[in-house]
């Protein structure tokens, strides 16, 4: 039997399974487990709280980061820092001599000098264990979530590694332009993008021809779509499920969810809905108390206030049948919207902010309505209620686009 090659899939921030990034690696796994041996390498204190894993994944707890945020504990953070820098200084000499040892200390020098005499913040914790694993130039490792100390991570790695991996690198938001920043490392490595062995997968148009603008060389970068899993819809003429899902934060329109709902039962639709949310900020609070009020009167209102998941988060989505997204639509074309994704995939008729281009190449078909304002949103779901069976045909070719987009897709493409 032919030995696999290896997918090392990485997120060094995360320490527990809120937010997307363990749905990410999730499905990532799972579509390149059969092809290909996977391991995780995360956060040293990650802990998925007994959520849903893949059986069989080989999960490495290694990267050290900060233990206190900047935003929340400014001068812990300092004091960490400082610790940090300190430490930095023993590890530095520590390598210095290993790398003598080995007959690379010009390769580690060279390394050292391109990153200003500093290592990167994970590299003393994650190069063990990237030596233990004794990858080829054929095995791939994948930054899910890339921050500029991850890219620097990879500068560093090819420096000194001249049979190196393949390096893949998905960036989600729009890296600042700054001395030292993402796209100084990036930079470092044109030459890596040009040979295929470094890869920049960037989520929006926006961001694609951001990296373009940015970027020495226009090669190793590419548009590519987050892989998702897909669900079939029947078809549904009554009791229609109006969803929202995900962080309750005031860009995604949570405090807009109260006045949907009243307004839709003002003008007596026999509407369900699903609300699904868990962390909430305290300028939300009031909203919270309002919806929890608004279930205890109707029972069509179901509330879930905890983390979904993986399998909840796809079980839940499974039966609602109209989305609104509402977040600005400048925010969608710019970051992207994850739940625009989820609804075309599990074919999600959805109300999006007039003014939305992204997605356009997918939605070709009528699957959705844009809205101007709240009271827009609510007359937009209750068009598609009343030919809801139009909407659904249309999403399912648009989920077949996505689909066959996917099959084609830059990552499927080169991490083999």
């Amino acid at each position: 039997m032919k030995k696999k090659n290896k997918l090392i899939l990485i997120e060094s921030e995360m320490i527990g399974p809120r937010g997307h990034f363990l749905d990410n690696l999730i499905e990532t796994t799972k579509n390149f487990e059969k092809k290909l041996d996977v391991y995780w390498i995360v956060n040293k204190r990650f802990n998925n709280e007994g959520t849903y894993l893949p059986k069989n994944i080989k999960i490495i707890k290694t990267i050290e980061s900060n233990f206190f945020k900047r935003k929340i504990n400014k001068i812990f953070y300092v004091f960490e820092e400082i610790f940090f820098f300190i430490k930095n200084f023993f590890w530095i000499v520590y390598f210095l001599i290993l790398f003598s040892i080995n007959g690379n200390f010009k390769l580690f020098l060279k390394a050292l000098r391109s990153n200003y005499f500093i290592l990167p913040r994970y590299f003393s914790s994650f190069y063990k264990q990237y030596k233990i694993l004794k990858l080829s130039p054929n095995d791939n490792v994948f930054f899910q979530t890339a921050r500029r100390k991850d890219i620097a991570l990879v500068n560093f790695l090819i420096k000194i590694d001249k049979n190196h991996p393949k390096f893949h690198i998905r960036v989600m938001l729009p890296p600042k332009i700054k001395f030292k920043g993402f796209f100084y490392y990036l930079n470092l490595l044109k030459n890596e993008m040009i040979n295929n062995k470094l890869f920049i997968y960037t989520w929006s148009t926006y961001n694609y021809n951001y990296f373009l603008k940015n970027s020495l060389t226009k090669k190793g970068i590419y548009k590519s779509n987050i892989p998702w899993s897909f669900h079939k819809r029947n078809s549904k003429n009554k009791n229609l499920v109006i969803g929202f899902m995900g962080d309750a934060r005031k860009a995604r329109g949570f405090h807009q969810l109260p006045k949907i709902i009243k307004i839709l039962k003002k003008k007596k639709y026999n509407f369900n809905f699903i609300i699904q949310f868990s962390k909430v900020t305290d300028d939300l609070l009031k909203t919270k108390k309002e919806l929890l009020d608004l279930s205890k009167k109707d029972k069509r209102i179901h509330i879930i206030e905890k983390y979904c998941d993986y399998k909840e988060f796809r079980n839940i989505l499974k039966k609602i049948d109209i989305m609104p997204i509402i977040h600005s639509a400048k925010e969608i074309n710019k970051i992207t919207s994850g739940t625009m994704y989820s609804c075309i995939s599990n074919e999600i008729a959805i109300v999006i902010p007039s003014g939305t281009s992204f997605m356009s190449e997918i939605m070709k078909y009528k699957s959705y309505e844009k809205a101007k304002n709240i009271n827009d949103f609510a007359k937009k779901i209750i068009k598609i209620s009343k030919n809801y069976n139009f909407y659904r045909r249309n999403v399912k070719q648009n989920s077949l686009i996505l689909k066959k987009l996917l099959e084609k897709d830059p990552l499927r493409k080169y991490i083999t």
